[in-house]
């Protein structure tokens, strides 16, 4: 597996900002990260997508960082990884989307995503509310992202991923609308999520 964009990240910030201490941060979170992943070792192949990917390394780059800097300093740095990977990712979806007539297939693909990535199998536990004719409406009781946040002692580093969201789907096309006023991260019950085609 290629290394994940938030180890990559973590590495270009401590050889810019830190190079005297570079090699001892980049060994701590190694480390760090080689626990993380060892203490997850058991859980499922969906669910293992979503930490290797984003949430233990993550979560290894936040504690690492705070080591030479202040916690809020190290959550904003870490928001900068995961925003940065989302406005790309908008970049690459509003792109698309100039194809005429494929945004009317997005909330259908985000029904199928939903099913096979952000299922029960991966940690989460969504309540499908409405799932045609153009709307993809979906609460989202129970998250991995949210969980492991909390567990390792900090559920402020979920906000960061919930933001991701908002970058990567608001405004991809003017027929496109994405819609969440609630998020788990963010300390509300459930996220409650919508992108629906603009009749």
């Amino acid at each position: 597996m290629k290394e994940p964009y938030l180890s990559r990240d973590f590495r270009e910030t401590v050889a810019l900002r830190f190079p005297a201490q570079a090699k001892e941060l980049n060994t701590a979170f190694d480390m760090r990260l080689s626990a993380l992943l060892a203490e997850n070792a058991d859980a499922s192949k969906e669910k293992q997508y979503h930490l290797k990917r984003q949430i233990l390394p993550g979560i290894a780059a936040y504690e690492t960082l705070q080591r030479v800097m202040p916690k809020e300093e190290a959550l904003q740095t870490v928001h900068g990884y995961v925003g940065q990977l989302a406005k790309t990712s908008h970049k690459q979806l509003a792109a698309l989307l100039h194809i005429p007539g494929l945004y009317r297939l997005v909330p259908g693909v985000f029904v199928k995503s939903t099913r096979s990535v952000f299922g029960p199998a991966a940690g989460f536990a969504p309540k499908e509310l409405q799932t045609g004719n153009g709307i993809w409406r979906v609460d989202m009781m129970k998250c991995p992202y949210h969980d492991t946040c909390k567990e390792y002692g900090c559920p402020e580093l979920c906000r960061c991923f919930c933001d991701s969201d908002d970058i990567s789907y608001t405004g991809l096309h003017p027929k496109l609308i994405w819609e969440r006023s609630m998020t788990l991260g963010r300390g509300n019950d459930r996220c409650d999520f919508c992108m629906k085609v603009e009749k």
